[in-house]
């Protein structure tokens, strides 16, 4: 007999809804781009790298996939970047003894924070690589206050 868990995320929110009020000028950025539309949903694995702090990139494992089966979108309502993995392949496929890469459709939604700008896709040896940079208007930086 196998026990089934399932993740119940109210008590995530119920910490960050105590921890929030405490938390000016926290980075929510990172956490943004974690916020998916399935929390279940883990395929295909990915990656969001950190280069400096204002440069960030979301690498997608697409093993399987052709460059030209991708389908990159952002939706300003939210400020939702999608990413779909289609494969409409009319050729025949090969007979396998064994298929262990897992190279079906996906869709993945990452949320993004309002100041984070989609630089461009790039896709190579397996691997898709988005670009984002953080850009932040100047009225909402921090400001130097003068005493006098």
């Amino acid at each position: 007999m196998v026990a089934e868990h399932k993740f119940n995320t109210s008590h995530v929110d119920d910490i960050f809804n105590r921890i929030s009020p405490f938390a000016i000028g926290f980075d929510k950025v990172l956490a943004n781009l974690n916020t998916v539309s399935d929390i279940a949903h883990n395929y295909p694995p990915y990656n969001i790298i950190k280069q400096d702090k204002d440069h960030f990139s979301i690498e997608i494992a697409a093993a399987g996939f052709r460059k030209d089966e991708f389908n990159i979108h952002l939706v300003p309502e939210g400020n939702k970047l999608v990413v779909q993995g289609v494969q409409n392949r009319e050729e025949d496929e090969p007979e396998y003894y064994h298929k262990g890469i897992g190279a079906r459709n996906f869709t993945r939604t990452f949320a993004l924070a309002e100041e984070v700008k989609v630089l461009g896709g790039e896709f190579t040896d397996g691997m898709l690589l988005i670009a984002l940079k953080r850009e932040i208007p100047e009225e909402k930086k921090p400001q130097e206050i003068k005493i006098t």
